[in-house]
């Protein structure tokens, strides 16, 4: 019994899984006006009654699929509370936000898209990628937390969340420009970002250690 629970429990996931992806891609092609639960139906090569079965409706079918694959994301990232690489460098982040594979991975650039829909403003999946925003500024602000040095904190206690906004508008840009259709090499673009910002830091480490300089 037991074994046959685990059977149905693996084929309930796969089924899941493969109408998440096929939402993805139709996403990719035709955004979310143009993507249908026919459609991914016909796309994930199951029924819409099993579709349904998983997803209320659309809407909450693309909220789901933001945030599976935004903490899929997170986990190739390193990024969880519980990563080692939670401290890693911001140069590796920029890098691995802008320039890796998961750069092109359509769920960040479709909620980018729905939060500039302002006639969707009660739209769950509209609503879920904000609230996937703000977790990602809280995790971004740890980061920086975690680099900075503890006299420059104690100083200005406000720089690590304006250094993480910054660093989600520079990169939230880059996926603007994508969407746009921009053939940049977001790999130079990501270093010279993360050189910025930590030039920054360490002309703020300087000021804060050595005071300003006289008038």
């Amino acid at each position: 019994m037991a074994k046959r629970a685990g059977v149905q429990h693996r084929q309930t996931e796969e089924s899941r899984r493969r109408i998440l992806e096929a939402t993805l891609e139709l996403a990719a092609e035709r955004g979310y006006e143009g993507t249908t639960i026919a459609l991914v139906s016909k796309r994930s090569g199951l029924p819409s009654g099993s579709v349904y079965h998983h997803f209320e409706n659309k809407d909450n079918l693309f909220a789901e699929l933001i945030e599976q694959s935004f903490e899929d994301w997170m986990r190739r990232a390193g990024l969880h509370e519980s990563s080692p690489r939670r401290r890693a460098a911001l140069a590796d982040f920029m890098h691995d936000r802008l320039a890796a594979d998961d750069f092109h991975h359509g769920f960040w650039r479709l909620g980018l898209l729905l939060s500039l829909e302002r006639r969707m403003v009660d739209s769950a999946a509209r609503q879920r990628f904000l609230a996937i925003r703000t977790r990602m500024l809280d995790t971004l602000t740890t980061c920086w937390e975690d680099a900075l040095p503890g006299d420059v904190l104690a100083h200005d206690d406000g720089l690590a969340r304006r250094l993480a906004q910054f660093t989600m508008a520079t990169s939230d840009g880059a996926f603007i420009a994508v969407a746009a259709g921009d053939e940049w090499d977001f790999r130079e673009l990501s270093c010279m970002l993360a050189d910025a910002l930590h030039q920054h830091v360490a002309r703020v480490t300087q000021t804060v250690r050595q005071g300003p300089e006289p008038a």
